[in-house]
């Protein structure tokens, strides 16, 4: 009976060691955030894309997570100062991504609906044009 205890005790030492060791990469936590982001659980995608941020802080993922809590804030949740927030960061923190006029642009328009943007704005006025022609 002892060596039974001693064997289960070991088995779930073993165990707990296993897990505790199985921490996700930063590609995971980022493939399971837009994953979750398109699924519509956007609290869950907010978490992990906070993780990355938080674990990562100069991972090859960080910027785009950065960027993407903006946008969930922004366009899902509509919690803009959560969104100016990380827009800002990115914008200060990237001014050389790919994205940074994006967030800067997001930043600008933060609030208005899109029908008065200027971008849809032009393209209804030429619209309107072409059908008088």
């Amino acid at each position: 009976m002892q060596r039974f205890s001693i064997f289960l005790i070991s088995i779930i030492a073993i165990s707990l060691l296993i897990s505790c060791s199985e921490t996700k990469t930063e590609d995971v936590y980022f493939k399971l955030a837009n994953e979750q982001y398109g699924q519509e659980a956007y609290a869950d995608a907010i978490e992990n894309f906070k993780i990355i941020l938080e674990k990562y802080p100069e991972g090859k993922t960080t910027a785009n997570a950065t960027f993407m809590l903006g946008y969930v804030n922004a366009n899902s949740l509509e919690n803009l100062e959560e969104a100016k927030k990380y827009y800002t960061l990115f914008v200060e923190k990237y001014p050389d991504h790919e994205l940074a006029d994006d967030a800067q642009y997001e930043l600008n328009t933060l609030g208005q609906d899109i029908n008065d943007l200027p971008f849809f704005k032009d393209i209804e006025s030429g619209e309107q044009a072409s059908t008088e022609n």
